[in-house]
């Protein structure tokens, strides 16, 4: 078993080192968080590295709030998360959009769509402002891409929307799309935003009382959480931060600017007998996460699936 798979690396096309991301792969990373690529750049590069692994299989994962255009340069904008409402039937708007998503994910080797976005909010990628709104269209954008035959991953815990409120006034408002989508839920990513009526010293994402205190034990939540992508995340010492964040309940570590030395940080905590059962906890899920994706339907051809996502913004 190899510590170094609960990493999933970032890789810039055009900018991140291949030979870097190919050692990485041999030290035996979980998979891979991809920027910047066309849909062929970024399906020759899941191939490539899925034939380098020592598992066989990677799950590589677009990091979207709620758009693979966000990611993939010629990709096919589909419809903000907050006109779907508009939709004469919103809910199937929403399962549409989840799908065809999925659908283009997988044609290029994308197994793990980190999103939706389920915050309370007016403008993108929120959904609506209303708790039971959200509630419904994430829950059939969650369901468009499980059949579609891709993970997903709500985010961003404890809702970014709360950040000055109490825990009583969040029960009734931004906690209710988790409490309602957990079962649905592949993982779950805190939030990089500190919220002082819950914890004044950490951000979400490095906080006791925000994923294990709040997420996992008041909210009762069992599955898997990821981290915020550290190269966002606003981290003075990214190998410590990352060493915490599993030590506060997180299983995988997403997208560190320096992922080199994040394995090495995590291989010897390891060392020390650390971390064991939740690295073991990891790589199970891993095992579940990628058995998932192989009995879902085949991935259609990148072509195939753009036309379908052009057809839906006709419409």
């Amino acid at each position: 078993m190899k510590p170094a798979r609960i990493v999933f690396p970032g890789f810039w096309f055009g900018q991140s080192s291949l030979q870097e991301a190919e050692e990485l792969t041999r030290r035996g990373v979980g998979g891979f968080c991809v920027y910047g690529g066309t849909a062929q750049e970024t399906k020759d590069f899941t191939k490539r590295m899925n034939d380098l692994s020592p598992y066989g299989k990677l799950l590589f994962c677009a990091d979207i709030d709620e758009d693979l255009s966000e990611i993939v340069t010629d990709a096919p904008a589909l419809p903000a998360n907050e006109t779907l409402q508009h939709f004469s039937c919103p809910q199937d708007g929403a399962y549409r959009k989840g799908n065809l998503i999925a659908r283009m994910a997988r044609s290029m080797g994308l197994d793990w769509v980190l999103c939706p976005v389920v915050d309370l909010g007016y403008a993108p990628p929120a959904f609506s402002d209303v708790p039971l709104t959200v509630t419904h269209l994430a829950g059939d954008f969650i369901a468009g891409l499980s059949n579609g035959g891709a993970l997903n991953c709500i985010k961003y815990f404890p809702g970014v929307s709360g950040v000055l409120k109490t825990l009583a006034q969040m029960e009734d408002a931004e906690f209710v799309p988790y409490k309602h989508i957990f079962r649905r839920a592949d993982a779950i990513m805190p939030s990089d935003m500190i919220f002082p009526n819950i914890d004044n010293d950490h951000q979400a994402m490095l906080s006791d009382r925000v994923i294990k205190g709040l997420l996992k034990k008041r909210l009762n939540y069992k599955g898997c959480v990821v981290s915020f992508p550290l190269f966002k995340g606003r981290l003075r010492y990214e190998d410590a931060s990352a060493i915490k964040m599993l030590h506060c309940g997180v299983e995988n570590i997403l997208a560190p600017k320096n992922a080199s030395s994040v394995v090495d940080a995590v291989e010897k905590e390891a060392d020390k007998g650390l971390l064991m059962d939740e690295i073991i906890h990891a790589v199970s899920n891993h095992e579940m996460f990628i058995s998932k994706v192989y009995v879902g339907p085949e991935p259609p051809d990148i072509a195939e699936a753009f036309e379908m996502a052009k057809a839906f913004c006709k419409k």
